[in-house]
């Protein structure tokens, strides 16, 4: 690390000796095409440089110390279609440059940085990116991130447990414990994030979101195997702002959202707040056809959730140096969610049978430091702290206990219950710190990048348990209570190269390659002897390489094909989405034998740009070795008192045609459409589905009749498909999204894993949306719904809480009003 550190020192200061005093100077100003009006803040660049500055509110700008000789400025506004002049600098003189900007309908004129770590105009990346802007998550009235994702080509968003209402993200068929989830480019929502943190981050700070699918993993390092999310925070402008909103919906729907903004000469601030609460609700139950489940059963289909997120950021510009910038952040994060049996409000208790009552705490800090060096340089400093906190309950326990003290007189009735004072809940603590290092450098054609970045994480949980497994009856320690304590650390840290060489004006490769260090062990121990014995302690230790290759060829100025390969891997730590249903790690086994997952990921895409419309196709394929897989503890892990276990199962892959379209089709009028069409399997039939001699299938044999099915990758549906319809005629805008999901296979596991279990065979679905608003000066008034058609899916078991592959609940109607001054 620290020889990592003096390259970089080294080379920074080698480069710093070519920075010019030219005293050549650039005016000019920046209009509106259509109306001729002058745009203010405009950004203004000498390409090629990181000299850049902006319009002052007249619309008007200087640059000074140019580099001498012919210089290609573009200026660029959001809204707007970049456009270049070419002038010619002479040492001591100034010349003007003037620009008139068009419109932008197809949004191409956005700055974005996560698929390079570099900023590119959409069109011009190297590699392929998607973009939601703050404009866009407004259409969709996405107050979460999870809100926000859905309908996004490739992209998946799925609840899992009608209990706690745990989401998480898919990408191109991969589970989210394979995509990288960012923060301005820090992956801070991992580990107990993974969890609830899609509904649990807002979306008023939010900038935009940046979408990277395919071979991340060369920049991003561990879990960027199906792609990268990155989160762009919002940065304060010269004009000051100052946002309110509030709206209400059914079902005790409430938000309540501010935000105000300013910048004055040298310095920026921004805050926000925002608070929703919902109720619960209950309108399904278990069936077997779609009538006999819309009808209540007493038991949560949503939960009820409270939620406040609050921030701020203060940005510092040429603090120390000329044009660098120093950025400082903070969040907070409380929510509290009860869910589970509604009867009697019994959901509201948080240690009674069939709830779950889950508080999270999370505060967050974060620095980014920018230092342009000379004219072709810039180093980039970056860290980020996270404290997590969980506190949740659920009937585990309570289960458990009482199953283990039945009065033998009356075994089919639930036994003794604890007494109150032994009740504990589920607590668990995550501190997480991420720093990161990178060092920019144009040299001609090409675009050095190189840097480093850690990841170090500690994370401490503790459970209440009781042993009541049938097979443990014979045992000095059936039915002894005892908490668990798990401790967790992982060590990552990992640097990384990368070139983006200009061969040609039409034809860019960037090569890249990342090595990592993972290093990450566990150790548990427990209040009371469980079994003759200690616990054993896990560890896991790796250094991998992750190349990747990209490549982009302009067939001409409209015209782009772009392709990317390149290989990750994914490190077996971490608290997964499926822990959260046994309350936590201590349950659940990882062998220090247990491999790291390795991926080969491609992507081949064209994208056409017209005048007014834009065309896109994306192929992509990922090879999977060494699958890691939730299982049923074996034998020799049970006695140790675990129930679940970590295992390489299987390789597999996913692989896919993506298909879009979005045009202008005549004033006030866009429309945009996308389909894609998906496969996935596992190499082999899963054997928990297939193997005579597997336990379960031993005891249940019928579960063979689904084999075949078995090889499918869970949850990936064969199509999806999207259409976002938008008309803002005046002052009115109105919005129309559908979303349509294929068949997929999903597992059934029955509590019993009896003769009910099955691999379901879904039906396709569509679900649609609505949102209307209209304009009154600087007030909106607006409303809408979510599944506007009460779509719910046609079968539902209540005793495998992750069976949820479609809609659990009918429509969500709200309607608000926000000022914007």
């Amino acid at each position: 690390m620290n020889r990592v550190f003096t390259f970089l020192l080294g080379v920074l200061c080698a480069v710093s000796a070519f920075a010019q005093n030219t005293d050549a100077m650039l005016f000019g100003d920046v209009k509106a095409k259509e109306t001729g009006k002058h745009l203010p803040h405009a950004v203004i660049l000498v390409k090629g440089t990181n000299l850049k500055t902006a319009c002052d509110a007249s619309g008007h700008f200087k640059l000074g110390n140019l580099p001498l000789g012919k210089q290609t400025i573009v200026a660029s506004l959001t809204g707007y279609q970049e456009q270049e002049i070419e002038v010619t600098m002479t040492a001591g003189k100034g010349t003007e440059a003037y620009f008139q900007l068009d419109k932008d309908p197809l949004e191409l004129s956005q700055v974005v940085v996560t698929g390079t770590r570099t900023a590119h105009f959409i069109k011009d990346v190297p590699i392929r990116t998607e973009v939601l802007t703050s404009q866009a998550l407004k259409r969709k009235n996405a107050q979460t991130l999870y809100d926000a994702l859905e309908g996004v080509p490739g992209i998946r968003v799925e609840q899992q447990c009608q209990f706690c209402n745990f989401s998480m993200v898919r990408m191109q068929g991969l589970g989210a414990e394979h995509t990288q989830v960012l923060l301005d480019g820090e992956p801070v929502y991992s580990g107990l994030a993974g969890v609830y943190g899609l509904q649990q981050m807002g979306t008023n700070d939010v900038d935009r979101l940046e979408v990277v699918k395919g071979a991340g993993s060369a920049l991003y390092g561990s879990s960027a195997v199906a792609g990268a999310i990155n989160i762009i925070s919002k940065e304060p402008t010269y004009e000051p702002s100052l946002k309110a909103d509030v709206q209400m919906g059914n079902w005790g729907y409430r938000s309540y959202k501010g935000s105000g903004s300013m910048r004055y000469k040298n310095i920026g601030l921004s805050i926000y707040a925002q608070r929703t609460e919902a109720d619960a609700v209950d309108q399904t139950q278990d069936g077997m056809t779609r009538k006999e489940v819309k009808n209540k059963d007493g038991v949560s289909d949503r939960v009820n959730d409270q939620m406040t997120n609050l921030g701020f950021g203060i940005y510092f510009y040429s603090p120390f140096a000329k044009n660098d910038k120093l950025v400082l952040r903070g969040k907070a994060i409380d929510e509290q969610r009860f869910g589970g049996t509604m009867t009697d409000d019994l959901y509201l208790n948080p240690f009674s049978a069939g709830t779950e009552n889950i508080k999270t705490n999370r505060l967050s800090a974060d620095l980014a430091y920018t230092l342009p060096i000379g004219a072709h340089s810039e180093l980039n400093l970056a860290a980020a702290y996270v404290h997590h906190k969980r506190n949740a309950t659920n009937d585990t326990f309570l289960g458990s206990y009482q199953d283990s003290h039945k009065d033998p007189a009356h075994p089919d009735e639930p036994g003794a219950s604890p007494d109150v004072e032994l009740m504990r809940p589920y607590l668990a603590r995550e501190n997480t710190f991420t720093p990161s290092l990178t060092f920019t450098s144009i040299l001609g054609n090409h675009t050095l990048l190189t840097g480093v970045q850690a990841y170090f994480t500690r994370l401490r949980e503790t459970g209440l348990y009781c042993l009541s497994d049938e097979a443990d009856e014979d045992s000095p320690y059936y039915g002894v209570p005892y908490t668990s304590i798990g401790k967790k650390h992982a060590n990552e840290v990992g640097f990384f190269l990368q070139d983006e060489w200009n061969i040609l004006p039409s034809l860019s490769i960037v090569p890249g390659i990342r090595i990592d260090r993972h290093s990450s062990g566990e150790e548990y121990a427990a209040s009371e002897k469980v079994f003759d014995g200690t616990f054993p302690t896990t560890h896991f230790a790796k250094t991998t390489v992750n190349p990747r290759l990209a490549v982009k060829y302009e067939v001409s100025p409209s015209f782009i094909l772009r392709a990317n390969f390149g290989t990750g891997f994914r490190a077996p730590y971490g608290f997964s989405e499926d822990l959260h249903l046994c309350s936590g790690s201590p349950r659940v086994w990882k062998s220090s034998s247990l491999k790291g997952e390795r991926s080969i990921s491609y992507n081949l895409s064209a994208d056409y740009y017209g005048k007014n419309y834009q065309l896109n196709l994306n192929i992509f394929r990922t090879d999977l070795k060494d699958k890691i897989q939730f299982s049923p503890a074996s034998d020799d892990v049970k006695r140790f008192g675990y129930t679940y276990q970590w295992e390489n199962v299987d390789d597999a892959y996913v692989q896919g045609i993506e298909l879009g379209a979005k045009a202008t089709l005549f004033k006030d009028f866009a429309a945009g459409i996308n389909w894609t069409f998906n496969q996935g399997k596992f190499k082999h039939e899963r054997a928990e589905w297939s193997d005579p001699e597997d336990e379960t299938c031993a005891k249940f044999p019928q579960r063979l009749a689904y084999a075949k099915d078995s090889k499918n990758i869970s949850r990936f549906p064969s199509m999806t498909g999207d259409i976002d319809i938008d008309y803002t005629p005046g002052t009115w805008s109105f919005a129309l999204t559908g979303s349509l999901q294929g068949r997929m296979y999903i597992d059934y596991n029955s509590e019993d894993a009896g003769e009910t279990s099955k691999i379901k065979h879904t039906n396709a679905f569509t679900t649609w949306n609505l949102r209307v608003a209209k304009q009154f000066g600087t007030v909106s008034v607006y409303a809408g719904g979510k599944n506007i058609f009460s779509y719910i899916q046609d079968e539902k078991h209540t005793d495998d809480a992750a069976f949820m592959y479609a809609p659990v609940y009918g429509a969500t109607w709200y309607a608000g009003v926000s000022v914007n001054l």
